[in-house]
């Protein structure tokens, strides 16, 4: 990957997140275009692929010629060291979820999973999750910033009912608020950034409502 290439995409990330009034958006973007205008030194980040990644490629290829970010995020992607938290898969909330989740980190601190960009006071990548899959309540101290670069998805926080987003919105979830993902027929790309503690991983919380629950509650069959 070239040095073009991470900067034309920190500079469509700005782009779409700068349409938010919100002050965290606005802040964000600033800080992306910063990054992208002193253009600092890539780092080796062992690329790495989790098995839900090749439907959420074409997924996001799909999307390349109606969305410079989703262009830009594709010609980065080989290069990004997608894993899956490890907690998660010693725990996870259902039988499949392990196969239908991954996350890549773009940028964050030192003691993570490889980035390609060191920096120690903001973190961001992608996450990935196939068809159908919830991702159930979590929570982490971090202030989190989500981007939907293809959809639809369903959103919700604490015991709230699902909210449908498509695709190019904006969730900000303050530190330590519940909240839960549901990918809806086809594979979802995301982006997220965080800020605040960027030490401490995300730990599910007590759900009540079960995979299959959040599919038929939205008008999706779980099969």
């Amino acid at each position: 990957m070239t040095t073009s290439a991470l900067k034309t995409f920190l500079t469509c990330f700005a782009d779409a997140i700068d349409r938010d009034a919100r002050s965290v958006s606005r802040s964000h973007a600033t800080r992306l275009r910063r990054l992208a205008e002193r253009s600092p030194p890539m780092n080796e980040a062992q690329p790495a692929r989790v098995p839900v990644q090749a439907g959420c490629e074409a997924e996001l290829a799909s999307y390349a010629a109606q969305s410079p970010l989703a262009r830009a995020l594709a010609a980065i992607l080989p290069t990004i060291h997608v894993t899956r938290s490890k907690s998660y898969l010693a725990n996870p909330p259902s039988s499949d979820f392990g196969e239908n989740y991954g996350y890549g980190v773009i940028c964050g601190p030192d003691g993570g999973p490889p980035t390609l960009i060191k920096d120690q006071d903001i973190a961001f990548g992608l996450m990935l999750l196939g068809p159908r899959t919830h991702y159930p309540l979590h929570h982490h101290p971090a202030d989190e910033l989500y981007y939907t670069v293809t959809g639809p998805s369903f959103w919700r926080t604490g015991e709230t009912d699902w909210t449908r987003r498509a695709e190019d919105e904006i969730i900000h979830h303050p530190p330590w608020l519940p909240h839960a993902t549901l990918s809806a027929e086809r594979p979802l790309v995301l982006l997220y950034i965080w800020e605040g503690d960027l030490e401490t991983d995300a730990a599910f919380i007590p759900d009540s409502v079960t995979a299959d629950a959040a599919l038929s509650s939205v008008g999706l069959d779980a099969t």
